[in-house]
C-alpha cells in the first residue's frame, strides 16, 4: 500500500510506496517538492508510474559473485514509461554514491539481466537523488513493463556491492494524474515494530470467523499507525506533534 499524503498541521507533503502495517512489513515514505533536481525527467503527467522500494536484504547473492546487499542502505525509486522514454526519479540513503542503476528482468528472488541502464543519468545526481529519461526502443519489453511490472526489479550499485547494493520489485502506482517530478526528496520510515489485532466474530450466513479487530505500528520517524477505531477498518497515521498524516492510496503490496 502507498499513500499521497500531507502534514494536516505542517502543511508538508508525504507520499509513500510499499507500506505494510504487518511486523514484517515496510513503508517508505518521501516529502514531495514542487520540482524535481538533478536532471531532466520528460513531460510530467501521463504514461505508467511505476515504484520500488529498496532494500539490500531483497539482494540475491550468487556463490562466488559479487558483494551485495547494503543492509544500512535504502532507496525509493519512482519509473514512468510514456511512448519510447523511460523516466526515473531515485533517492538513496545509508549507502555509497551509486556507480550503477538498473532496471533487471527477474521476479522477486532471482536474479536478471539489464534491460533498462540509468548509468548515465549518475552524472547529474545532486543530493543523494537523480532524476533523468533515457530512450528505448524494444516495444515488447516497454509493453512489459506496463502491463508486468512485478517481474522487473530496480538495483542501485555501488563500490562496495558491485552485485548490488539495493534492491525491490517494481509494481504499479494507481493514483490518477500524479507527476512523477514531484517523487524526489525522500525519506523512508520502515516499520519499527507492529501487529496486526483479529478477533473472532459471528460470520454472515452463521458459524464464526476471525476479522481483523485493529492494527498497531510504530515507524520510523515516530509515526503511530493504527486504526481510526477498532473494527473500523480506516487507518490513521499520526506523527509525533499529533499532527495526521493523510492521503489516498497510490498502491498495495503484501507484507511490503
Amino acid at each position: 500500500m502507498g499513500m499521497n499524503a500531507t502534514f494536516s498541521k505542517r502543511r508538508k507533503s508525504l507520499m509513500a510506496a510499499a507500506v505494510a502495517v504487518a511486523a514484517t512489513g515496510g513503508i517508505a515514505a518521501a516529502v514531495i517538492p514542487a520540482h524535481a533536481t538533478g536532471g531532466v525527467v520528460s513531460d510530467d503527467t501521463g504514461g505508467t508510474l511505476l515504484a520500488a522500494s529498496l532494500r539490500g536484504a531483497n539482494e540475491v547473492p550468487v556463490a562466488g559473485g559479487p558483494a551485495v546487499g547494503d543492509q544500512d542502505g535504502a532507496a525509493l525509486e519512482f519509473i514512468k514509461v510514456q511512448d519510447d522514454k523511460v523516466s526515473v526519479a531515485v533517492t538513496w540513503r545509508g549507502t555509497g554514491k551509486p556507480t550503477m542503476l538498473h532496471i533487471h528482468q527477474g521476479a522477486k528472488g532471482t536474479n536478471g539481466g539489464v534491460k533498462v541502464d540509468f548509468t548515465d543519468l549518475l552524472k547529474n545526481s545532486r543530493r543523494h537523488s537523480v532524476t533523468g529519461t533515457v530512450e528505448v526502443k524494444d516495444a515488447t519489453l516497454l509493453a512489459a513493463l506496463k502491463t508486468d511490472p512485478g517481474s522487473f526489479y530496480a538495483n542501485l550499485h555501488t563500490t562496495e556491492f558491485p552485485g548490488g547494493a539495493v534492491r525491490g520489485q517494481l509494481h504499479q502506482v494507481t493514483v490518477a494524474a500524479f507527476d512523477v517530478r514531484d517523487a524526489l526528496h525522500n525519506f523512508q520510515a520502515s516499520v519499527i515494530k507492529g501487529k496486526q489485532i483479529y478477533e473472532c466474530k459471528p460470520a454472515t450466513g452463521g458459524g464464526y470467523a476471525f476479522a481483523q479487530r485493529d492494527v498497531r505500528a510504530r515507524l520510523g520517524g515516530g509515526i503511530r499507525h493504527s486504526f481510526v477505531a477498532p473494527n473500523s477498518g480506516t487507518p490513521q497515521r499520526v506523527a509525533p506533534d499529533g499532527s495526521a498524516v493523510t492521503g489516498a492510496d497510490l498502491t498495495r503490496t503484501p507484507n511490503g
